[in-house]
């Protein structure tokens, strides 16, 4: 959690708040992309800061920023009200043991691993659905979907099917080994984490895991969160900045109750509608590019000769 200074004159509406922390933590991470996927809560209006994953480093670091008044772990992560106030600052900086007691993995404690699947079932079709399924898959494993949706970086999702995570060795292991899990096929350390090019096409494949023994040290990464879920509370927060919302509606599958990939939003005036179409047209929210448009009005229809 880190309390940061109120914003510079000029910086009032939600999203421009929002902007203001992403450009704070571009500073610590060096790629806006990095920063806005990492934030998963923010208050912007009469406390400001805002929560957000990352390594103990990068923590120490941030503190150091002139703007923040403290970086502290969050009390309760699963919380959806944070406590954003100044009061009981003791201090800016963070221990090691301070921030591991709050994350769902110690800090240092993860690898990277790629996770190779089966083609799953009727009703797993678009990217969004897909990324549903592979998130429940790792939530058998974790046993909080939150966490699970968090820890996926990346996906296949066409000719071949697998997601990357980042796991400790004993998830990893139970992923692998299947136990109440189906349709995992290996899990194996995403030995080129930098790398958008994933093989996910089971070549060579001789293994259904290629975990370490528990008794043998390894070499760890830094935990680089990245969330790929879009929830109607994000749109809603994304969105209402521009003006008073009428409805935010994403459209689900009828079958399997799953989202299409897109949504609805309806403003009140025409002007807020245009603002939003104009500023949020091609952003980035928790990871995805999301597309704005004029949603087209369906054409009428007519019964017994007369229009309705």
């Amino acid at each position: 959690m880190v309390l940061v200074e109120a914003p510079p004159h000029g910086v009032n509406s939600k999203p421009q708040v929002i902007e203001y922390y992403v450009k704070t933590l571009e500073r610590v991470f060096g790629s806006e992309k990095d920063a806005q996927m990492c934030i998963y809560d923010a208050s912007w209006d009469t406390h400001f800061g805002f929560c957000c994953d990352m390594d103990e480093e990068i923590s120490r670091e941030l503190a150091g920023l002139p703007s923040i008044l403290s970086v502290r772990p969050d009390p309760d992560y699963s919380s959806v009200e944070k406590d954003y106030s100044s009061s009981n600052i003791q201090s800016s900086y963070l221990s090691s043991s301070q921030i591991g007691s709050n994350l769902s993995f110690p800090v240092g404690s993860t690898k990277h691993w790629l996770v190779r699947m089966d083609k799953p079932g009727i009703g797993v079709v678009t990217k969004a659905q897909m990324v549903d399924y592979y998130a429940q898959i790792l939530t058998k494993v974790l046993g909080n979907e939150k966490d699970a949706q968090m820890c996926i970086y990346h996906v296949s999702w066409q000719s071949n099917f697998g997601f990357c995570c980042e796991l400790d060795d004993e998830c990893a292991r139970e992923l692998a080994d299947g136990v109440g899990v189906a349709g995992v096929l290996s899990v194996q350390l995403d030995k080129n984490f930098e790398s958008e090019n994933k093989n996910y096409g089971g070549n060579n494949l001789q293994s259904s895991t290629d975990l370490p023994d528990p008794s043998e040290a390894s070499q760890t990464t830094p935990i680089k969160t990245k969330k790929l879920f879009v929830t109607e509370k994000t749109l809603r927060a994304a969105f209402e900045g521009f003006g008073q919302l009428v409805e935010v509606k994403i459209i689900l599958d009828k079958i399997s109750k799953r989202s299409k990939g897109y949504a609805f939003i309806e403003y009140t005036t025409e002007e807020a509608a245009s603002a939003a179409l104009k500023e949020m047209n091609g952003k980035i929210i928790n990871g995805w590019m999301i597309v704005v448009d004029v949603a087209k009005t369906n054409p009428p229809r007519y019964s017994r000769g007369r229009p309705r």
